[in-house]
């Protein structure tokens, strides 16, 4: 417990800066799914968290606020071994963040914590969840005789395990898109097929430490995952198809371990965790 000017910092408190450690953005939705609590109830923890600078507030125009770290919470996570040491010394620039990339972020924390709540009591368990630059990385390649150059961003990496097999043994990994529809069709091609490349140089085992991922991408729409998919479709070779996976955002929220999921390779919808996983494969060239 820490009192600040008669106030408590309660555990459910510490519970809130943990998540927002972990997500980094929330709105008040996302912590009344995580924690379990009631609006009303997160709503008045909050206000007194933010009048005492644990965490931060954002005002996006036409938005509900958005949450995040505040100075005053540094201390407190590093003293519950949450975070570490350097966190104190951070530099907190959620005030620069523009409303573009504040969309795209939570459009990420959404899967996030829709797929953390789906794997809570599940066949599948969500064993990793990774974000930010430390998974940038480029390919390089030739391509009509020259040298192509393409970065390599996901928006996060992410590993789901079957826990009714042996444990570490089935694990499944994937390279997470999320599609806000501002990305043009050829540059979406451009991440395919820096994708593709990436495997075929086997970098990712050099990365990762995994012999094989899938691709997700997530879409706004419906009819702009089908547009992306039959766009894939003239890149990818017939093997790696269906190894990329593509879905609306309201059909991942609705049951993203369902069978919600196509592929260029097979228009017939399937589950990208089904309950019975074969050992790892690779991709057949």
């Amino acid at each position: 417990m820490t009192e600040q000017s008669g106030f408590q910092l309660a555990t459910g408190d510490i519970e809130i800066l943990r998540f927002l450690y972990d997500y980094r953005f929330l709105h008040i939705g996302h912590l009344i799914a995580l924690t379990g609590r009631r609006h009303q109830m997160i709503h008045r923890r909050l206000l007194k968290l933010v009048d005492r600078r644990f965490i931060a507030r954002i005002t996006p125009p036409a938005h509900k606020h958005i949450y995040t770290l505040g100075r005053a919470a540094g201390s407190v996570l590093v003293e519950h071994g949450i975070a570490p040491l350097e966190l104190i010394d951070a530099r907190l620039r959620h005030h620069e963040l523009k409303e573009l990339f504040l969309k795209h972020t939570l459009m990420i924390v959404d899967l996030h914590v829709g797929l953390a709540r789906a794997t809570c009591d599940s066949h599948a368990r969500l064993v990793l969840w990774k974000q930010g630059q430390d998974l940038y990385d480029r390919v390089t390649f030739k391509e009509a005789g020259r040298n192509v150059r393409l970065p390599v961003r996901p928006d996060a990496f992410f590993t789901l395990e079957d826990v009714t097999r042996d444990p570490g043994k089935n694990r499944l990994h994937f390279m997470l898109e999320a599609d806000r529809s501002t990305t043009t069709h050829e540059r979406f091609l451009k991440k395919i097929k820096a994708y593709w490349q990436y495997f075929i140089q086997e970098l990712h085992t050099k990365k990762y430490s995994i012999k094989s991922f899938r691709v997700v991408t997530v879409a706004l729409t419906k009819e702009r995952a089908l547009n992306l998919r039959e766009a894939a479709e003239h890149i990818l070779p017939q093997a790696a198809r269906k190894y990329y996976l593509f879905a609306a955002i309201h059909e991942f929220l609705n049951s993203p371990l369902g069978d919600i999921w196509s592929t260029p390779h097979d228009a017939q919808r399937c589950s990208f965790m089904p309950s019975a996983v074969a050992p790892a494969e690779r991709f057949i060239l």
